[in-house]
């Protein structure tokens, strides 16, 4: 990977390179300038001798034919001259920029892709830790109680999803750069399949924190079933890591007509306006990346938004009342039960009312 100091140098020269083009520019265009007026300035000097020397009043030289054309000629040259100068000015400040937008563009991608595999890193790290440590303590102490075995053995099981499900937005990851991702065309049973993983997620990673669950029952979609878990559970695990322990998070599936809407709603911190364009695209995080005390890879939210395209949907994100945001996920729907939606208190609500 490329440094940031060996990206940034030629940035330096270019601007460098801009700054010393510009200078030779202006003095040579003044220098055309001034040489126009000088030859003008000659012609019409050389016709007032004329004018006098056959004793004529010199003034009257700017009525004559001569002058007429002179002058007509001199203005054509000089707004060719700056004709030619405004196209060259257009043509080379749009190429600086380009130029400059590309290498501010490798600088932050670096730096993302830098950020990347240090979070992916320590990601990867911790689940291999979690396994490794649970099967050597069963290896040196076979004497363990069953009760003590059990929660080794759960643990590791719990590490290796949570790693398998890293290795899976990965691949997924890639196979959306290469354009080579094909999502299947199954009839997935939406509701079944929210509940389940949300089930899974508060076995697991939200252990002790409250999710409220609203959803409609037989909701079903046209799609890829792992590609719709995998945007379940970047939206829950998104919306559990931006928000206090303290708070609950809402997990709903309503049906508006032939469209499926799955909301996660958090009572985070929020989502400035400004970065809400910027939050889907690939390793982007909002913060310094320094200070950032949250885990993630950035790959969460950009999988998300292709998955959903993938599966013609939208998403869109809103603030959230009183404070925090709110994910919705828009999918078309294949059967739609005439079912009321189902109706609940949701503590955040509660929590809006303390």
């Amino acid at each position: 990977m490329v440094n940031l100091k060996q990206l940034s140098r030629p940035l330096v020269l270019l601007y460098f390179l801009v700054a010393y083009v510009l200078i030779c520019f202006g003095v040579w265009t003044g220098y055309q300038i001034t040489s126009l007026n000088k030859a003008f300035d000659a012609v019409i000097e050389k016709e007032r001798t004329v004018y006098k020397y056959e004793g004529l009043n010199p003034d009257k030289v700017f009525e004559s034919p001569t002058y007429k054309e002179e002058e007509s000629k001199y203005r054509g040259t000089l707004a060719f001259i700056l004709f030619q100068g405004g196209i060259f000015i257009i043509i080379f400040m749009a190429a600086t920029y380009y130029l400059h937008t590309g290498f501010n563009y490798e600088i932050m991608l670096n730096r993302q892709q830098r950020n990347f595999l240090l979070s992916i890193t320590h990601e990867l790290k911790s689940p291999i830790a979690g396994i490794k440590l649970g099967l050597e303590t069963l290896h040196k102490r076979g004497t363990l109680d069953r009760d003590v075995q059990k929660r080794l053995i759960n643990n590791s099981m719990k590490d290796a999803e949570r790693l398998q499900g890293l290795v899976e937005n990965l691949l997924m990851a890639a196979k959306i750069d290469n354009q080579s991702m094909t999502p299947a065309e199954d009839e997935v049973n939406l509701s079944y399949l929210l509940t389940e993983n949300v089930n899974k997620i508060k076995e697991t990673i939200a252990q002790g924190r409250v999710i409220d669950v609203a959803i409609l029952p037989d909701v079903y979609v046209q799609g890829d079933r792992s590609a719709l878990i995998s945007i379940v559970v970047n939206l829950v695990e998104n919306a559990l890591k931006y928000s206090p322990a303290s708070m609950p998070i809402e997990v709903s599936l309503q049906a508006n007509g032939n469209t499926a809407l799955l909301k996660v709603a958090d009572l985070g911190g929020g989502i400035p306006d400004k970065e809400k364009p910027k939050i889907f695209k690939k390793f982007y995080r909002i913060g310094n990346e320094d200070t950032r005390k949250t885990k993630g890879t950035g790959l969460g939210l950009f999988l998300v938004k292709q998955l959903t395209a993938l599966h013609k949907g939208t998403i869109r994100i809103t603030d959230n009342q009183p404070h925090g945001s709110v994910f919705t996920v828009a999918l078309p729907c294949e059967v739609i039960p005439e079912d009321e939606e189902p109706h609940f208190v949701s503590p955040l609500n509660e929590a809006a009312q303390v």
